[in-house]
Order: structure tokens, then sequence, then C-alpha cells
């Protein structure tokens, strides 16, 4: 062949949908993002395993590889791969078999395992960029295997440009890819900073996580602003974005500006309260004008209205504090009524959006809500995290409030290897927080927990055995029950808890 006129063959590299053809679907369905949760649903997504139990997405597993393990080398793929990607490179005329092949071996391997080591073997071996660029491309535009449209964009990072924005912003919105797409962005775009921006507006979870932390450092005053009001928020965890947008964003800076809008002032609550929190990246002790800024935000909050989210990241804030004088500046604040008032009125509602955000800050306000508490289960009768607060409160009253409301017939129908998860599960779950709660109560609810013993979910049943241990003695039918749910258990250590329980 001529120079030049080296050339793949356009078209699918199997008979599946691409993720290009879905981004393109679902931008013109809803813009350039955030997309609905549906979209983030890919075509070969592994099946779900069975009974409920937990279930952990290729996208989420990328995430806590990257930030708390070391992926595990396979040099045997990164040869394989490598190789092959040379060798279609470099080949007079690029077999299409070659390229399905390649394709068809990267869907069983991980992209995260493999595709650093792969750049750097082409990176040695230097083929033909133009050439791995349209490999790379190839891999993006028409693989139908999520791995396999990882390494596309890798590539495409390596050895792309300019010209490569809309195809990696597209296929980046798709969470899946955001964390390839992001790098690849900062890779071959000249102005990466407004790049990894656009992206990160467009993704929620794992891939606003990877694309805000491609911002460090940032010096535009248009992201810094982003990065204190909205850009950390993530389906995560803020934790692990608040210390970059506090230091990037120059969050006390912005505090100390004669006007600090709303957006900023809960923001930086959030950041603020996320640090105070810790967890899995810098905290407090890593942010040098932490106390400074807990400070003035303190003197913002005593002046602005009341909300549950202020609420909730002033009381976040205070508890870190604990001995330091600052604390008494953050118990004033708490203690002061209009707080409880704001509480109080979301609760009155029992179908009010923040019913739970207000129950849990009722909860941490030593707030008594089972009059509230009564009337949300009457309309909610299979809210699991409303039964577990009203047992705490009162557990006679609940209690036959459960034997009433729960439909206790359909939770006693047999043990099954079930873990509980799903929304088809609310009404299990409802009874496992009841049950749970009678544990300080002998004698109370037995016919609750009869139920349980029988119910499909293992850790219901569990925690029927639990309550009954609590116990200083177990009724006879009740240790009868026990015996018999023994002896129809399909879960061995559920088994092994209930025999234990019945030689006491």
């Amino acid at each position: 062949m001529k120079p030049g006129t080296w050339k793949l063959d356009d078209g699918p590299l199997d008979d599946r949908p691409t993720f290009l053809a879905h981004a393109l679907a679902m931008s013109l369905r809803h813009g350039p993002g955030p997309w609905p949760d549906e979209a983030q649903e890919l075509h070969d997504e592994p099946p779900r395993p069975p009974g409920g139990a937990p279930y952990l997405p290729s996208v989420s597993r990328d995430g806590v590889e990257t930030h708390h393990f070391s992926p595990r080398p396979d040099p045997e793929a990164v040869a394989e791969v490598a190789e092959t990607i040379c060798a279609l490179a470099t080949a007079g005329v690029p077999d299409p078999g070659d390229l399905r092949r390649l394709h068809a071996r990267l869907e069983t391997v991980s992209a995260l395992a493999i595709v650093d080591e792969v750049l750097e073997h082409l990176a040695r071996v230097r083929p033909p960029r133009e050439r791995v660029h349209r490999i790379g491309r190839h891999l993006a535009e028409y693989g139908t295997a999520r791995e396999a449209v990882k390494v596309g964009l890798a590539l495409v990072g390596a050895t792309g440009g300019e010209p490569d924005r809309e195809l990696l912003l597209l296929l980046g919105t798709l969470e899946e890819f955001t964390l390839y797409a992001v790098v690849a962005l900062v890779r071959t775009q000249p102005d990466r900073q407004r790049a990894a921006y656009e992206l990160a507006r467009r993704v929620t979870c794992w891939g606003r996580v990877h694309a805000v932390e491609r911002l460090k450092g940032c010096d535009d005053p248009e992201i810094k602003a982003w990065l204190l009001r909205d850009g950390f928020r993530n389906g995560v965890m803020n934790e692990y974005l608040a210390h970059l947008a506090a230091t990037t964003g120059g969050l006390y800076e912005a505090l100390l500006e004669p006007e600090v809008d709303n957006a900023l002032l809960d923001g930086a609550a959030a950041i603020l309260a996320a640090l105070a929190e810790g967890g899995p990246a810098e905290d407090m002790s890593d942010y040098a004008d932490g106390r400074p800024a807990m400070s003035r935000l303190a003197d913002l909050l005593r002046v602005r209205p009341a909300t549950l989210d202020r609420l909730a990241n002033l009381l976040t804030i205070r508890h870190h504090l604990k001995d330091d004088p600052l604390r008494g500046r953050y118990d004033a604040l708490a203690a002061e009524p209009r707080w409880r008032e704001r509480v109080m009125a979301s609760l009155a509602d029992p179908g009010h959006p923040d019913f739970h955000h207000a129950l849990w800050l009722a909860d941490r306000l030593d707030l008594p809500t089972a009059t509230e508490l009564a009337a949300r289960l009457e309309r909610e009768p299979t809210d699991d995290y409303a039964w577990s607060k009203a047992v705490e409160q009162d557990p006679a009253r609940f209690a036959g409030m459960a034997e009433r409301l729960l439909p206790l017939a359909e939770l006693a129908r047999g043990p099954e290897l079930h873990h509980g998860f799903g929304q088809d599960c609310d009404p299990d779950r409802s009874l496992e927080s009841v049950v749970g709660g009678l544990g300080s109560v002998p004698g109370l609810g037995v016919t609750l927990i009869e139920t349980a013993l029988r119910n499909r979910v293992i850790r219901v049943r569990r925690q029927a055995v639990a309550t009954l241990a609590a116990w200083p003695a177990v009724p006879g039918r009740l240790m009868d029950r026990v015996r018999q749910a023994a002896g129809v258990e399909p879960d061995e250590d559920t088994r092994r808890e209930m025999l234990t329980l019945s030689e006491r």
C-alpha cells in the first residue's frame, strides 16, 4: 500500500450495539448531561447475583481500585494486547479479523489492570502514532465490550489531539468511561482544565470524582467558583473531593468576601462538614485554613435562615470540634430554637420529601417524634428507617402498629438464601427494623419474631435470633419455633445460631 492509505474498515466489531450509539441516543434525548440513572445502565452489565446479594458495578470497582488498591497486574494480557496493537499498526494491510480478535481479547481483561503497561510498551516500541490512534478510535467508536472501549479511549489519549474532543466528551458522559475519557482529554486538549471541567459537569458519581480530581491546582476563576458551590458534590462521598475543592477553590478566601451567596455558603458548610467527617481522603487535619474557615462559617450561619442541610453540617462540624474553644460557638448556634422549629415543620407532614432527613436530625437533637412517626407509618407502612426510630421510642406502641400494618402472612412464607437488597424487600427490612428494637423488651412482639423466623431474608431471620438471644429467658413456644426454623434453615451460619440458641 502507498503511504497514507492504511485504513481500518468502518463497522461494528460484533453484532451487539455500540456504546457510542447508546451515548448518541442519550445525548439526543437528554442533552449534554448529566443523564438520568437509567442512561448509565449498559448492555453488557453482568447479571445480578441471585437472592438480592450485594452487587458492585464495574464503574464502582474501578473507582475503589484507583483510590484504595493497586490493580493486579496481568503481564500475559499486557504482552498479548500490546503485541496485537503493534502488529495491526505495522501491517501493510490491516486484517479486520485481527481487530475483532483484539476486541474479543480485551473483553476478557480489566482495562485498569493492563492499560498503563500497554501504553508504556507502545511508547518504547513506537509503532506509527497515527495508526495506533486509528485503532483507538475504532475501538472507542465501534466497541461493544466496555473494557475494549476503555482501552480504545486510552489509546486516543496517548496519540490523539483536539479533534477527538467531542468523542471523548460524549463517551465520557457515560460514567463507566469517564476516568479514561478525562485522562484522554487532559492529554490531548490545549485547554485541558476547561475540557475536564466540561466533562465534570456532565457526570455525578464516580465520574465526577475522576473528572474533578483532574482540576487540582486549577487557576480558572469560573471553575474555582464551581468547585466551591457544586463541583465537590458527588454520588459516592463528598469526602473524596472536599479537600481539593477547599484548597483549589480557595474556600477561606471566598468566605471572607463581602458578599457570600447562599450557594457558596451551603457549599462551604458541606465541604467543611465532609472534612470534619473524615474518611477516604484528606480531612480537616490536612486543611491549614480549617479552623478560621469554621469560625467564619459560624458567623455566617448565625444570620442566615435555618435549613435542614445547614443544620446537618453544623452538627457534624460541632461534633468534630469536641474540646476546641470554637465548640462553644457551635453549641450556642445549634441551641437556637429556629433549627428545631425547622426540623419539626418537616416532620409535621408525613409525606414531606425531607422526612427522613428531618428524622435523622431530630434524633441528633434528642427531639421526641413518636406522634410524627405514627402518622408517617400509617401513610408509609414499609418505611424501615421510620420503624427503627419508632421502636426505639415506644416499643410496645409500635410493635402493635407493626402487627397491624405489615403484611405478616406474606413475610412468613419460608426461608430462602435471599440477602434483602432491592425495593421489593422494603416490607422485609421493616420487619427487621421492628424486631431489632425488641431485644430490650423481653416477651414483646412474639408474633413479629415468629414471622421473622420464617422470613425469606437471611438477615431478618438472624435478627430474630439475636433479639431472642438478648432476652434473659425465651418462652417455650418461641423456642419451639426456633427449633422448627433450624430444621429448614438453608443458611449454615443462621442454622448454627438457631441451634445454639435452642440449646441455651
